[in-house]
Order: structure tokens, then sequence, then C-alpha cells
């Protein structure tokens, strides 16, 4: 794979659809070397999914500040770091029921980008696979290379 610039990173988050699931905690995306914050105007992790995109046509809040352009990131960063989601909750009560996360990072000229697709929690033989996060469990959790 030629190294080539990452243009945007595609985050769906997908929390539990059940009462008490969601958080008001923060969510971080590590990937390409750097971490991320996935959060815009509105109840980002409640039930249900919701997708956060860097860089090109950005949604997060400080977008700026979020932008795997500025410092430009690099594909082959991807292969140097592993990706995971790390959760700051608001306090040691704060629990958030992830059921799944996937990634997309697409990189190179306009004319035949390239992409890189990452997953966690992904179902397992018809089954779901979800995970309590908190101070009380675990704070993050690491993503792995998936088929587009």
């Amino acid at each position: 794979m030629a190294d080539e610039n990452i243009r945007k990173i595609e985050a769906q988050v997908q929390t539990v659809q059940e009462a008490g699931a969601g958080t008001d905690g923060l969510v971080y995306l590590f990937i390409a070397g750097r971490e991320f914050l996935l959060r815009t105007q509105g109840n980002d992790q409640e039930p249900g999914s919701q997708t956060f995109v860097l860089g090109e046509d950005s949604n997060v809040l400080n977008a700026a500040s979020n932008d795997p352009r500025d410092p430009q990131l690099r594909s082959s960063f991807l292969d140097r770091f592993p990706p995971y989601v790390r959760f700051r909750p608001v306090d040691e009560n704060d629990v958030w029921h992830l059921e799944r996360v996937d990634v997309t990072v697409t990189f190179g000229d306009g004319s035949a980008p390239g992409t890189r697709r990452y997953q966690a929690l992904a179902d397992e033989g018809g089954k779901k696979r979800t995970l309590r996060m908190g101070t009380r469990y675990s704070e993050r959790v690491y993503l792995t290379p998936s088929n587009p």
C-alpha cells in the first residue's frame, strides 16, 4: 500500500438499545497515532447509532482540533499503532453499554481514494457481543481490521 494522506475518518458507534445504556461521558477514537474526541452537538452516546466524521465533511465539535489532516496523518501510520475506542466516564458510577464500533478511514486523492476498515464487537456466529464500559469495567476496547 502506498503511503497516502488520510482525508477522512468515519466512526459509527452503536450503544445498546436499552434504558440506562447511554452516557454523558466522553468517547475518544485512537487511530494512526492520534486520539480524537467523538462528540457532536447532540446527545452522542445514547441508545442507538451515531456516526462521527473527522476531516472532510466533519460533523464533530472542535472540528479543526479533531482533524486527521492537521497535522496530516498518513496511511502508513495505520499499521504502526493499534486503534482503540476509549471511554472517560463522568464518575465512577457512569456505565456505557457499547454494542458495536465500525471505523472507515479514507486516504489518497479524490480520483482513486483508498479505505481501511476496523471494528469492535462485531456479531459472532449470529450472537451479538456487547461490552459494559466504565471505571469498574474496561475503559478501552481495541479495534481489529475488518473486510470491506
